[in-house]
């Protein structure tokens, strides 16, 4: 079965070389429901642009990404379990070519729609597989040695967000004992969030493979800890381009800025003669802040410069700080991916920007 990836364009083509116009229904639901809706949440119809032209088209994107909720409620104590619904959704179509007597049904497709998306190298409607984790073959995570593995694994480590099917399983080998290794098979199929690491390996990485139940291997990435000593690292999740979850890890020096916003206006004066001195000529209101931080990665592989292209394309970033969620934009707009034959060392530097005013003006 396919997967939708909505913020890129999914164009569904109804054509019949006898038909006066066409109609696409659509009937989107999660997995809780055990099924399509009676009635179709939404039904988009057009005519033929001519009658040597008889080929319709739909994009269907925009309405599936209304029901996709990418609620931060990561709990890594719980992973290696079904992921939320609300992050995922199911979609049936059914498209119909209306004719001088109604409308016949043409097709019925059913996909999984993940709020992801393609490059345009990757062409219309790109299916980019089951793992939403693909980018680079290198991950770093942040290991504090002053803390013990079960303490820290549940905020620390991250997960992998995979499309497993019946009998498909999931291996993982130590980095520093290699004659260290686990399997796990699921006899359900269903979309899981992993344990990115084994938590009992939390010092010493690992090595990820997940095989189908051929034992062909689907994707492989190794998974390496990085202990800090001087600098306090920050935890940034967000939703990558395949529609899951990602944590990276900004292991160096960051500085936090505080900007300050406000509007001037010109007093009247209570009295001319004489004036205040105190009261002055000039007042402000509408008074706020934003706090921003420079943030670096420290040294990373080249392939993490697709983990930063993807990081900046995101729509939905999260700092955790100490298990708080605090929304953040990138202000950053461009980056130099860099390459090892180019600099031996590669660090990437990001402004990010807290995504709320420092005094409350929720209304």
């Amino acid at each position: 079965m396919a997967n939708i990836y909505a913020r890129s364009p999914h164009i569904v083509k109804v054509s019949s070389l006898t038909q006066l116009g066409s109609k696409i229904e659509l009937y989107i639901y999660d997995g809780s429901s055990g099924g399509p809706p009676v009635s179709p949440q939404y039904t988009l119809s057009k005519l033929i642009p001519a009658s040597n032209n008889t080929d319709t088209y739909y994009n269907i994107s925009p309405y599936l990404r209304e029901y996709l909720e990418q609620d931060w409620s990561l709990n890594y104590n719980t992973v290696n379990d079904l992921t939320t619904y609300s992050r995922w959704t199911w979609v049936e179509y059914k498209t119909y070519n209306l004719t001088g007597a109604g409308y016949v049904l043409d097709q019925t497709k059913v996909f999984r729609v993940f709020d992801g998306y393609g490059y345009y190298e990757d062409g219309v409607n790109p299916d980019l597989g089951s793992i939403l984790l693909g980018n680079g073959t290198k991950h770093y995570y942040w290991y504090d040695h002053a803390n013990t593995p079960s303490s820290i694994v549940s905020h620390r480590a991250g997960m992998v967000t995979a499309l497993l099917e019946r009998d498909w399983f999931v291996y993982r080998q130590n980095l520093v004992n290699p004659a260290l290794t686990q399997t796990h098979t699921y006899t359900t199929g269903g979309i899981y969030d992993l344990f990115r690491v084994n938590p009992t390996w939390y010092a010493d990485g690992n090595i990820m493979q997940i095989y189908d139940d051929l034992n062909v291997l689907q994707w492989e990435a190794t998974f390496i800890p990085k202990v800090e000593c001087r600098y306090t690292p920050m935890t940034i999740d967000f939703i990558n381009r395949y529609g899951g979850w990602q944590r990276e890890f900004f292991f160096k020096a960051s500085q936090e800025l505080f900007n300050v916003t406000n509007t001037t206006y010109n007093l009247m004066m209570d009295e001319i003669l004489p004036y205040t001195l105190a009261d002055g000529q000039r007042a402000v209101f509408n008074a706020n802040g934003i706090r921003k931080y420079t943030i670096n990665t420290g040294w990373v592989d080249e392939s993490y410069g697709e983990t930063i292209q993807e990081l900046l394309l995101s729509e939905r970033i999260i700092w955790n700080d100490s298990n708080q969620a605090l929304p953040v934009k990138i202000n950053t707009k461009n980056i130099n991916k860099q390459k090892n034959i180019n600099n031996k060392t590669i660090n990437y530097q990001l402004e990010i920007e807290l995504a709320f005013d420092v005094i409350n003006s929720v209304i």
